[in-house]
């Protein structure tokens, strides 16, 4: 699918009746400045038309060159470009009746989705995915960039997920596709995951801290990493101090505590490691003004004393 396509729908979504449940997929992929572009492009061609329609009006290169050149001039360029917008919206309202399930927002991180059955798709580089649910299976397509899946567990419905050449295959683990660079490479966190060229028989399976790609010949275990993937770097925007906690909490035996709970609300900004977190706790004091406190087992983060109107 080309760029001018993809903002073509993405247009269409964002001016339809779901657009806030598509949001923060719309907001991941405009990230990349190429989309972004696109996508205004997108818009100047839709102002010059006219107003059409109040509904969502989307449609691709070919399209606006057939309007452009056929016989009638500008009305009959503007009544096809009509007919599209009728074509597609039919074909959206279609598929949110059908019993596919949607991508549902909640409370996630910044480029973070949570899917209709409790998985979680963490978008990066400029992905953007498709979920394509049924009752047998769980399929979602990943364009671009790369992304982290979180799988709920659910045996009677297997997890696949498809970029470009490849597909991989999960009943409940975490992994990351990115689709980078020519051949899709996979990384398995947890779990284990079947990874094959799309529509083929041919799998190799991963163990946690294993990697794959899939070329042509067919996937490729790439030689084995020294230590577990860890992936300790946050990259924060506008992310509570809460989720931050939460993260580092789990990679470190020390956890950081906040005296007062409102404080999780406090936004954050920048790049954060929870690698080491005393570590963390000193950065994040700093960016927030708050004090920092150590304790056996524990590491309290609170508001300065002149704050809390001691």
């Amino acid at each position: 699918m080309s760029r001018e396509t993809e903002a073509g729908h993405w247009y269409a979504r964002m001016h339809g009746p779901d657009a806030d449940s598509s949001r923060a997929a719309f907001d991941a992929w405009r990230r990349d400045p190429a989309n972004a572009a696109a996508y205004a492009a997108y818009e100047r061609d839709w102002a010059l038309t006219g107003a059409l329609s109040p509904a969502p009006r989307a449609r691709t290169r070919a399209e606006r060159q057939s309007a452009r050149f056929a016989p009638g001039g500008r009305r009959w360029a503007m009544a096809t470009a009509a007919a599209v917008v009728l074509a597609l919206l039919f074909a959206w309202n279609s598929t949110r009746q059908s019993d596919t399930p949607q991508i549902a927002s909640g409370p996630m991180l910044p480029g973070q989705l949570r899917l209709a059955d409790g998985s979680t798709v963490t978008l990066m580089d400029g992905a953007w995915a498709e979920p394509q649910f049924s009752d047998s299976e769980r399929r979602l397509r990943l364009h671009g960039g790369r992304a982290r899946f979180k799988v709920a567990h659910d045996a009677a419905r297997p997890f696949i997920v498809v970029a470009g050449n490849s597909e991989t295959k999960a009943l409940g683990t975490v992994f990351e596709v990115d689709t980078r660079a020519a051949a899709p490479r996979i990384t398995l966190i947890e779990g284990s995951v079947e990874v094959r060229i799309a529509g083929t028989g041919k799998a190799i399976r991963l163990s946690p801290g294993e990697s794959a790609e899939v070329a042509t010949p067919g996937p490729r275990r790439l030689p084995a990493m020294t230590s577990p993937v860890r992936d300790t770097a946050i990259d924060a925007d506008r992310l509570p101090l809460g989720a931050v906690i939460e993260r580092a909490n789990r990679a470190n035996p020390v956890p950081i505590r906040l005296a007062d709970p409102a404080l999780a609300a406090l936004e954050l900004t920048g790049r954060f490691d929870v690698a080491d977190s005393a570590s963390l706790a000193r950065k994040l004091a700093a960016a927030l003004g708050l004090d920092v406190e150590t304790h056996p087992g524990e590491i309290v983060l609170k508001r300065p004393r002149e704050k809390r109107g001691d």
